[in-house]
C-alpha cells in the first residue's frame, strides 16, 4: 500500500510539472515519495517498479496531444525511455546509500538522473529534460548559462534527494545541503537578471490558425489566398514602428514556377526599416525543404534558410535538411520550431555567429504550447540570446536572455497579432556554457557510474 501511494505522489506530481505539464514547483516535489520509499526498507526491484511506474504515469500528460500525430514507437519511447532512467537512478542511489552514506547517496541519484538526461539528447535533442520544467521560474534556471539544462537536472535531482533522505533517516545534513544549493542558485539567478537590457526592439509577431494554404501539394490560389491575408495583416503595422515581424512555419507549399512572384508580394508589404522573417516550404537545392524568407530592412529578395531538425515520419518522409546556421546583417539568426531542441546544435550556432537575437517560426499541437515554447526558451538562457517566436497553435513569445518572458499571446483561428518591445543585450554566444559545451553532463556520468561502482565493491560500516 506505501508503495502505491509513493507512486502515486510522484506521478501526480510528474503528470502536472514535467513533459506538458506546467507546475514548475511540483518538479522539485515530485521526486521525493519514490525516493523516500527506496531509501526505506525495500528490494532493489520493487523500488524500481515503483520508480517507473511513477514516470510512466507522469509521462501520460503527452497522450492527449501526441497520441494520434506521432509515430507509436516515437510514442513509446517518449514515455518509457524516461521511466526507466528515472527507476534506474532511483536504485542506483538506493545501492549508494546503502554502501556509502546518506550525502553520497544526493549526489547519487542526482548525478545519474543527469547522466540520462544527458544521453537522450543524443538522439533528437534536449527536448524532454525534466529541466524544462522550471523555466516558468526564471531566476533558477540561470545555472543553465553555465552548464546548460543539464545544471538545472541535476539541482532538481539534488533537491529532491536530499529532502527524501531527511525525512528517511532523519539525519538533517541531506536537507541541509538541497537547501544551500538552492539558495545559492537562486542567489547567482538573481544577480544575473538584475542587469537592465543595452536597449530594446519593437517586434510584432502574427499568426493565423486558419490562413494556410496547403503544406503537402501544390496549389497556387490556396497560397496566394494565404499570402495576402497576411501581407494585409502586416499592413496594418505599418504606424507601429515595429523593427522585427515574425510569422509562423509552414504558411503554405510554393512551387518554384511562382516563388518570384510570393516574395514580391511579401517585399511590398513589408514596413520601411522593419525585418520580415515568414515559413513556408519549397523545391530548393534538388530537394522539398522547410524554409524561412528572412527580409532585411529594404530587400527585396530575402535570405533562405532552410530547418535542419525534422520531426521523425511526420517531416523527415517529406523533407530534406538544410544547411546553416544564418544570420542577417542586422544580427537576426534564423531557426526553425525544432531545430530549438537541439542543444548541441543551437549552442554551435551561436558561438560562430553571435545573433543579436533569434527569430522563430514555428508550428505546435495546441496541447504543448508552453510545453514545447519553454524548450526554445532554454536554449535563450543557455545562450544568452532573446527570441522572438511565432508558433501556430501554440504560443506567441517574446523573451529576453534570461528566459523571462516579456510579451506573450496564445493563438487563436483567425489573426492573432502581438506587438512588444523585446530586450536586447550584447550578442549570444557568450555565456560559460558557450564556452564548455556539455562537459557537465560528462562530469555527471563520471561521478554517478563512479559512486555506484563504489558501492559495490564497498560494505558500509554497521
Amino acid at each position: 500500500m506505501i508503495a502505491i501511494a509513493a507512486a502515486l505522489l510522484s506521478a501526480i506530481g510528474f503528470y502536472f510539472s514535467l513533459g506538458l505539464g506546467d507546475q514548475w514547483w511540483l518538479a522539485f516535489l515530485a521526486p521525493i515519495p519514490v525516493l523516500w520509499y527506496a531509501f526505506g526498507e525495500t528490494k532493489p526491484w520493487p523500488a524500481f517498479f515503483v520508480a517507473f511506474a511513477a514516470m510512466l504515469l507522469g509521462m501520460t500528460n503527452y497522450l492527449p496531444t501526441y497520441a494520434t500525430i506521432l509515430p507509436v514507437p516515437v510514442l513509446v519511447i517518449g514515455l518509457v525511455g524516461p521511466a526507466v532512467a528515472f527507476a534506474g537512478s532511483v536504485v542506483g542511489a538506493r545501492r549508494v546509500q546503502r554502501s556509502l552514506g546518506d550525502v553520497p547517496a544526493l549526489f547519487a541519484f542526482a548525478a545519474l538522473w543527469t547522466m540520462f538526461d544527458f544521453i537522450a539528447s543524443f538522439n533528437g535533442g534536449a527536448v524532454a529534460t525534466p529541466a524544462g520544467a522550471i523555466v516558468g521560474a526564471p531566476m533558477l534556471m540561470q545555472s543553465a548559462a553555465l552548464v546548460g539544462y543539464l545544471g538545472v537536472t541535476f539541482l532538481m535531482g539534488a533537491i529532491a534527494a536530499g529532502l527524501a533522505l531527511t525525512l528517511r533517516t532523519r539525519n538533517p545534513v541531506p536537507a541541509v545541503i538541497a537547501v544551500a544549493l538552492f539558495a545559492v542558485n537562486a542567489g547567482y539567478g538573481y544577480l544575473r537578471m538584475s542587469e537592465p537590457p543595452e536597449r530594446t526592439m519593437r517586434v510584432a509577431l502574427v499568426d493565423s490558425d486558419d490562413a494556410m494554404g496547403k503544406v503537402n501539394k501544390e496549389n497556387r490560389d490556396a497560397t496566394f489566398k494565404a499570402i495576402d491575408a497576411y501581407a494585409a495583416e502586416i499592413a496594418k503595422l505599418r504606424d507601429s514602428h515595429v523593427q522585427l515581424i515574425v510569422l509562423p512555419e509552414n504558411i503554405s507549399r510554393v512551387a518554384p514556377e511562382w516563388r518570384d512572384e510570393a516574395q514580391a508580394k511579401f517585399a511590398a508589404a513589408v514596413p520601411a526599416g522593419a525585418t520580415l522573417v515568414v515559413g513556408f516550404n519549397t523545391f530548393i537545392d534538388g530537394a522539398q525543404r522547410n524554409v524561412s524568407w528572412a527580409y532585411a530592412p529594404g530587400a527585396k529578395t530575402p535570405v533562405t534558410y532552410a530547418k535542419r531538425k525534422l520531426i521523425p515520419v511526420l517531416e523527415s518522409a517529406v523533407y530534406t535538411p538544410g544547411p546553416g546556421p544564418k544570420v542577417l546583417a542586422n544580427g537576426a539568426g534564423l531557426e526553425i520550431c525544432k531545430d530549438m531542441d537541439h542543444q548541441d546544435m543551437i549552442r554551435s550556432d551561436e558561438v560562430a555567429t553571435h545573433p543579436a537575437f533569434l527569430a522563430v517560426p514555428a508550428w505546435d499541437f495546441h496541447g504543448d504550447a508552453w510545453g514545447h515554447g519553454r524548450v526554445a526558451v532554454l536554449r535563450s538562457i543557455e545562450n544568452g540570446v532573446p527570441m522572438a517566436r511565432t508558433a501556430r497553435r501554440g504560443l506567441l513569445t517574446l523573451n529576453d536572455r534570461y528566459g523571462r518572458v516579456v510579451a506573450e499571446a496564445r493563438t487563436t483561428g483567425p489573426f492573432t497579432t502581438l506587438i512588444g518591445d523585446l530586450p536586447l543585450d550584447g550578442r549570444g554566444g557568450n555565456t560559460f556554457y558557450d564556452k564548455i559545451g556539455d562537459v557537465f553532463g560528462w562530469i555527471c556520468a563520471a561521478i554517478g557510474v563512479g559512486l555506484v561502482a563504489l558501492s559495490l565493491v564497498k560494505r558500509r560500516p554497521a
